[in-house]
């Protein structure tokens, strides 16, 4: 396949102008910091039902007053959207009209915890949380919606219906999802080991993220850019993708093309890494082939660490990506000791590797062959 040629997919960069987020290694840099130092967020959960392991990585920072999913999946998205606006001191109530709230999730704590919840009732209550009346947008594409709502948002400033977007993507664990994953046969055994040749599968893992998206020319101080965005859909099936790996590629191809850049422009390459036997196979041919000219790229996996978070795991992504461009130094993959071998020497060691260059990319390959590429400018 080669990159579309279409003379109108190019976008403008869009300024990270305030971020946040909440981890099971932490808040805000915390995260970074912990994967430089290769910790694990890993650590045993209790369950009534026998599942193929205990283990899943959550945020330890919950409030009994959020007992409930509903209201744990309120107060993570809460927190990490109001530490962003003050961070920038945005009202978003005085903006009006100008902004507007994008959420992501999976399916949150909608299968565990309904009540009178829709997949929207929740974003709302968090939008009155902190001080405004605007109708947010809630994206859920499975494990690409905290990249896809970044997406919805990029669209909405590109072509100047809004000056300001807050994208708010949570995700949290639940027993239903636990047992799902571990009935499925995606869950690991053991600890997860993103692209190890011993990998076994996923564990699942929670996390919340916001960031603020402005025109950078509109932004005189940032924490970076996102400078393109590609998607594509394979429908190949429900939990596995494509194996000709096409689908991948050409979320890939319409990133680079929305960013005007080459694959060998590229220095990091963040990479999905479910730990599954399908997603990191096709992920490893796709990334052989198409950085094969490449010889500086470099990948990281961080679900080793962090775990799954599902629909809020590309947001999460994306902003350590964009930590580890700033930092031009990308940590090894924790998790990762025999990596499979076509892609083996692109993975940093235990003391991690300098970049060769300020742009990198994040990819997520969703359930219902969701894939989608956003490429960063550190």
């Amino acid at each position: 396949m080669t990159p579309l040629s279409a003379p109108n997919c190019s976008m403008n960069p869009l300024a990270v102008a305030a971020w946040s987020m909440m981890t099971p290694l932490g808040e805000d840099d915390a995260t970074i910091d912990a994967l430089l130092e290769q910790r694990s967020g890993f650590s045993p959960q209790t369950s009534p039902w026998k599942l193929r392991n205990a283990l899943a990585a959550v945020v330890p920072t919950r409030p009994s007053h959020a007992a409930r999913g509903g209201q744990w999946q309120r107060w993570l998205a809460t927190s990490v959207a109001r530490k962003a606006l003050v961070t920038r001191s945005i009202d978003p109530q005085r903006a009006g009209d100008r902004c507007a709230f994008v959420f992501a999730t999976s399916y949150g704590h909608l299968i565990d915890d309904p009540g009178s919840d829709t997949m929207s009732t929740w974003a709302k209550d968090v939008v009155r949380s902190v001080g405004c009346d605007l109708e947010p947008i809630v994206v859920g594409s499975g494990c690409s919606s905290g990249s896809d709502a970044l997406g919805v948002a990029a669209a909405l400033l590109d072509c100047g219906t809004i000056d300001t977007a807050i994208v708010v993507a949570v995700d949290i664990v639940t027993a239903a999802k636990r047992i799902a994953h571990s009935t499925l046969g995606t869950m690991a055994a053991s600890y997860p080991r993103p692209f190890d040749i011993r990998r076994s599968g996923m564990l699942l893992g929670e996390a919340a993220a916001a960031v603020v998206l402005m025109r950078s020319e509109d932004c005189a101080e940032s924490s970076g850019e996102l400078v393109g965005i590609g998607a594509s859909n394979d429908a190949f099936g429900l939990t596995s993708p494509d194996p000709s790996g096409l689908s991948v590629r050409l979320a890939l191809d319409r990133a680079l093309l929305a960013a005007g850049l080459s694959y060998g422009d590229l220095a990091l390459y963040l990479a999905h890494g479910t730990g599954t036997q399908l997603n990191d196979d096709l992920e490893a041919k796709v990334v052989a082939e198409v950085f094969a000219d490449n010889e500086a790229l470099t990948i990281v996996g961080t679900k080793g660490a962090l775990g799954h978070s599902l629909g809020a795991c590309g947001l999460i992504e994306f902003i350590l990506l964009l930590q580890m461009l700033k930092r031009q130094l990308a940590p090894a993959t924790v998790g990762l000791s025999d990596p499979v071998t076509s892609i083996a020497a692109r993975f940093p060691g235990p003391g991690g590797r300098r970049l060769s260059g300020p742009y990198g990319v994040s990819v997520t390959l969703g359930f219902g062959g969701f894939n989608t590429a956003l490429i960063a400018r550190g």
